[in-house]
């Protein structure tokens, strides 16, 4: 799960801001959560998928409906990402900083492991897949949008100099990611032998989760404005 209601795990992405490969700078938000590119791999997958029709019933049955889902409601996602600032904050991120590569002395982050080679991503994104992974929303229906004011303002003590829009626009972009992901959606045709019991529960709690992400959003966004007044 992630990481938003222990010890000081956004301690971690903050420190990044810092890291010698590059200081932070300004992207488009439509690149962090590209809607157009997910519409075109939406499209390929259903091309895939029709050429190679799934059975009636299992996990790449569900893949394929819910890509077709997916790709119809593109259009009410752009008009819900238009909310989003026009720029957003990419610097040098962990790249899949989850609760498992975080190794914790106490309250405190001791050391991050499986880092990626440095590039810079939005702030906002890596924040969210922490705070924001789909089995800790699905897990906690009462506590994720306590967990992620907790993260944000512990984020905005280690990194003061990140904008408080980017700190606002967490839940938004991770509503809007999950929405535009193609995984594991295409597994059953790219690798169909890493479609696991575990894989299958991942991908519909990942489909799941973006829909409370939606419902709650208004909510988790007046949390965050106190937070950062």
């Amino acid at each position: 799960m992630g990481c938003g209601g222990r010890g000081r795990g956004p301690s971690a992405p903050g420190a990044l801001a810092r890291h010698p490969a590059g200081p932070p700078r300004p992207v488009a938000a439509y690149e962090v959560c590209d809607v157009a590119r997910a519409g075109r791999r939406l499209e390929e997958l259903l091309a895939r998928w029709a050429a190679t029709p799934p059975v009636p019933e299992g996990f790449a049955a569900w893949c394929a409906r819910t890509a077709q889902q997916r790709l119809a409601a593109l259009p009410e996602v752009a008009a819900r990402l238009e909310k989003l600032p026009g720029s957003l904050t990419a610097q040098i991120v962990h790249g899949d900083l989850a609760s498992p590569n975080l190794l914790l002395r106490g309250e405190a982050v001791a050391a991050v492991i499986d880092f990626r080679p440095p590039g810079h991503r939005s702030a906002a994104w890596e924040l969210g897949r922490i705070v924001l992974d789909p089995r800790t929303v699905l897990a906690r229906p009462d506590d994720w949008i306590p967990g992620l004011a907790r993260a944000v303002g512990a984020y905005r003590t280690t990194n003061p100099a990140l904008p408080a829009a980017d700190l606002l626009a967490v839940p938004r972009v991770a509503a809007g990611y999950l929405a535009c992901s193609v995984y594991p959606l295409s597994e059953p045709l790219n690798d169909p032998a890493a479609v696991t019991p575990a894989l299958e529960a991942y991908g519909r709690a990942r489909h799941e989760a973006a829909d409370v992400l939606w419902e709650r959003l208004d909510e988790a966004e007046e949390v965050l404005r106190d937070v950062l007044r």
